[in-house]
């Protein structure tokens, strides 16, 4: 399956919204009334105000996309069907001990291991974006928030941890693939063609 310059886009924005959401989430402070803003504050209002949202909106219109097209709901989404369950339950079955072995399946391939944690990636991004969103859209003006709120802020948190767990693994397959010689995992960075007419 071709990967088309729709694709290719959504996923560098993708790439450069999360890694700075992560990346700010562990710099950035609070603004308070009466403090000197520093760069933390301005951190935290990125964070919050422009790529919190943008992270948001680029992994639902992925997950749309990637949902919409035919037979990639069950491989992205497995849990749901028998027939998912099935298709997952072999694939993990026979790719699993060539992680172990050097034996990797070609990413070319998309067996339903692969598809299934893709879809783990959209699900934890999608999860982090709406649990951040509920916080912001709370919080009062003097900074103060509700039980159910500190909840939700909770959750971002840990949310946030599982997807630079993902994160890392992520990165290491791709790492391991190119090792082993599979190219065909680097066309996601082929050039953008974009039609204008």
């Amino acid at each position: 399956m071709r990967i088309n310059s729709v694709t290719r886009v959504l996923h560098f924005t993708m790439i450069f919204s999360v890694a700075f959401l992560l990346f700010s989430g562990l710099f950035m402070e609070v603004p308070e009334p009466g403090k000197i803003v520093g760069y933390q504050a301005i951190l935290f209002s990125w964070h919050i105000i422009f790529f919190g949202w943008l992270a948001f909106m680029i992994g639902c219109i992925y997950a749309a996309i990637r949902f919409g097209e035919p037979g990639q709901w069950e491989r992205l989404m497995p849990w749901f069907s028998k027939k998912g369950r099935e298709a997952f339950l072999k694939s993990a079955k026979e790719e699993l001990p060539g992680v172990f072995t050097g034996k990797l399946a070609l990413p070319e391939k998309q067996g339903a291991l692969a598809g299934a944690m893709h879809g783990l990636g959209f699900t934890l991004l999608i999860c982090m974006g709406m649990t951040g969103a509920y916080v912001m859209n709370g919080v009062r003006s003097d900074g103060s928030m509700t039980m159910d709120m500190l909840l939700f802020l909770d959750m971002h948190s840990m949310f946030a941890v599982l997807v630079w767990t993902f994160l890392i693994f992520h990165v290491s397959m791709v790492v391991y693939h190119l090792i082993l010689g599979h190219k065909h995992i680097l066309d996601i960075f082929e050039r953008i063609h974009i039609n204008w007419k």
